[in-house]
């Protein structure tokens, strides 16, 4: 997802740390599902937790942002946010998926 020529350099840093960012949250929650599949709650939990703390990074990033360039992360941090109420409750043990 790049920017066009001409953006400031600032911008264009701020874009790739989000890029970065998102697809590093994406890898925690697919982390965290692994352990708690693994019988490891306790640690999943903490990988989530992380997933929610970079979440948090990006929303501060895309504040910097103008609304142009945090449009094409929004669909992507909403279903961000529904993979790690997902993963809450796998790890939770309160999820209702059959085996």
């Amino acid at each position: 997802m790049s920017d066009p020529a001409g953006y400031p350099l600032q911008h264009r840093i701020e874009v790739e740390f989000v890029e970065a960012d998102v697809e590093m949250a994406f890898t925690l929650v697919d982390l965290a599902q692994a352990e708690a599949g693994a019988g490891d709650r306790a640690l999943a939990g903490h990988v989530i937790r992380n997933a929610e703390n970079v979440v948090g990074d990006i929303e501060a990033r895309l504040a910097r942002l103008g609304a142009s360039a945090r449009m094409p992360f929004v669909l992507l941090v909403e279903e961000l946010r529904r993979e790690i109420e997902q993963a809450k409750q796998h790890t939770s043990g309160t999820d209702r998926m059959a085996i």
